[in-house]
């Protein structure tokens, strides 16, 4: 795999969402490539239905599903219900971090992007785990 696609969900561009990743105001879109090389995509609004302070709705998770149709990988910093839901029957990688700037998340996904880009490989054979890895501080501090 050449590079894998990764969004996240933000209201301020500059750090991720806090609560579940499918309430943020919009998704930012970026490509991280084997040789390390990262571009942002775009940011998308964020137009799923709102949930009225329910969690784990699948009309939510579908329609959030729908407008990241194309990435590999899903960030947020929390398991929600769908996030579960999406680890075990699609071939979308939820990721939690445990890191708030995204300049600082997508660092963490760079340098760990070999055992992603394998989490995600084993997903498009069909091998889905309903284990959602972590990424940490820890990960920032991976020598390159």
């Amino acid at each position: 795999m050449k590079k894998i696609r990764i969004a996240l969900g933000s209201n301020d561009g500059e750090n991720v969402w806090v609560g579940h990743m499918g309430m943020a105001k919009d998704f930012y879109v970026y490509d991280v490539s084997r040789d390390r090389n990262l571009s942002f995509v775009e940011k998308r609004k964020n137009t799923s239905p709102n949930e009225e302070g329910k969690h784990g709705v699948r009309e939510k998770m579908k329609a959030v599903m729908d407008i990241l149709k194309d990435a590999d990988v899903i960030i947020g910093k929390t398991i929600s219900p769908n996030f579960v839901r999406i680890a075990v029957n699609t071939k979308l990688q939820p990721v939690v971090i445990r890191i708030d700037k995204i300049s600082e998340i997508m660092k963490a996904v760079v340098k760990c992007f070999s055992e992603i880009c394998s989490v995600v490989e084993e997903r498009q054979k069909g091998n889905r785990s309903k284990e959602i890895p972590e990424l940490g501080k820890k990960d920032l501090e991976k020598i390159d």
